[in-house]
């Protein structure tokens, strides 16, 4: 009876220890880090798409090389980022499902002056 007991605990072990390595080996492996530079000019910018991944953290370095203010925003992902003239801002941010996402620079009347693009995030 004890070697009974004996195998259906080792039975036990390693069962648990099969569906521990399987949850490990199933988790989807994180994405390397993508790194972005974005220039503001006077109403336009020099990028229209941005590809990434999903949960891959995306650094983005934002930059005004126009005589104005603007302001990079992805709505419901980036909040609004908002640089001077001559400034540069490095923010972080993590796509958390695929898709194609609207960016547009948020200060008033430049989205409709055509600064808009796409983050298009694929698995």
């Amino acid at each position: 009876m004890h070697t009974s007991f004996y195998k259906l605990f080792m039975g036990s072990v390693l069962l648990c220890l099969a569906i521990t390595v399987f949850a490990a080996c199933s988790r989807a492996p994180a994405q390397p880090p993508l790194a972005v530079t974005l220039y503001a000019q006077d109403i336009k910018f020099d990028l229209t798409t941005i590809q990434a991944k999903v949960n891959q953290p995306v650094t983005l370095t934002y930059s005004n090389e126009g005589s104005i203010d603007h302001a990079f925003a992805i709505p419901d992902l980036v909040e609004e980022q908002k640089i001077r003239p001559g400034q540069t801002v490095v923010f972080t941010f993590t796509p958390k499902q695929a898709g194609q996402f609207k960016f547009v620079c948020a200060m008033p009347g430049h989205e409709m002056a055509g600064m808009v693009g796409t983050l298009v995030v694929t698995q």
